[in-house]
């Protein structure tokens, strides 16, 4: 029995929808994978379709697509189709299958490509207002513990430092039995910042279910806002970066992760004024104190 609640998707609004598709897929059911077969196909056909007749090419039920456009976000058939056409006025040009390159020209096109089309994507559904409120968490916490493993690892440390530069408390953790030892010394005063890409990692999940038992809060960034850890988190921010089809996807949902982080840092430095800028003053000249910088 599937376990979704369109209203843990709502919340990302009705904007971006292939995108977000694109986003679910990994979650949704056999039947609903055949609806979003249907429409990632065939966007324009689903426009001018009925509900009969994309359920006929889905081989499902009406009763299906009904759900699958609620679970999007939407009230009915009529609104999914209405946000699609909005979104299909202007054809994009992005996610373009990569079939093959032959120079150093085009791999390098393509790198930059997949990138900036995937920022945009990202930045076209992440909702302020779960930023705005991850700010507030981060900046108000005792602690700040931030976890990640595998391909997250790099935007774990990353955003370990960013912080300590900011002058928060934080920890970062990419071992999975230091996290869960880590974990289970939360407060309610804490902040867990998970960062896994699909959002369905075992360590992961394990690690944030400890930290709500603990009454800490939990944010993450993830590219599935159907996955599990997006069903805990509370604030959920949410990347677009496409299924792994080539290798420079894996780097471009790497790329996402760290803008939102970036977004993230710049708001709290904002909120920090003059006291950002004394904390960094006084890490550099301890630095200096010490020889690491000069």
């Amino acid at each position: 029995m599937e376990t979704i609640s369109p209203d843990s998707v709502n919340r990302e609004g009705q904007t971006g929808t292939l995108i977000r598709l694109r986003g679910l897929y990994p979650s949704l059911k056999t039947a609903l994978r055949k609806v979003a077969d249907v429409i990632l196909r065939q966007p324009e056909m689903a426009i001018y379709a009925s509900v009969n007749e994309v359920a006929a090419a889905a081989a499902v039920s009406e009763a299906t697509v009904m759900r699958f456009c609620r679970i999007l976000g939407f009230k009915g058939f009529q609104d999914f189709k209405i946000a699609l056409a909005r979104e299909m006025v202007i054809p994009s040009t992005r996610h373009r299958e990569v079939v093959s390159v032959e120079d150093d020209a085009a791999i390098v096109r393509t790198v930059f490509q997949t990138n900036g089309a995937a920022l945009q994507d990202t930045l076209e559904i992440l909702e302020i207002e779960a930023v705005n409120e991850a700010v507030q968490l981060l900046r108000n916490a005792r602690q700040i513990m931030v976890i990640g493993v595998g391909g997250s690892g790099p935007a774990v440390a990353y955003t370990g430092n960013r912080l300590l530069l900011l002058g928060l408390k934080a920890y970062m953790y990419t071992d999975f039995y230091l996290m869960l030892m880590a974990a289970s010394l939360l407060t309610r005063q804490d902040v867990v910042l998970a960062i896994s890409n699909l959002g369905t990692t075992r360590e992961i999940l394990e690690t944030a279910g400890i930290a709500l038992e603990r009454e800490a809060r939990v944010i993450c960034i993830t590219n599935n806002s159907l996955a599990p850890l997006a069903r805990i988190s509370n604030p959920t921010l949410i990347t677009a970066s496409r299924e792994m089809t080539i290798p420079e996807e894996a780097v471009a949902s790497l790329v996402c992760q760290i803008s939102i982080l970036d977004a993230l840092f710049a708001l709290i430095a904002q909120a920090q004024g003059t006291q950002s800028r004394q904390t960094l003053d006084g890490m550099e000249k301890a630095m200096v104190k010490v020889g690491v910088m000069r």
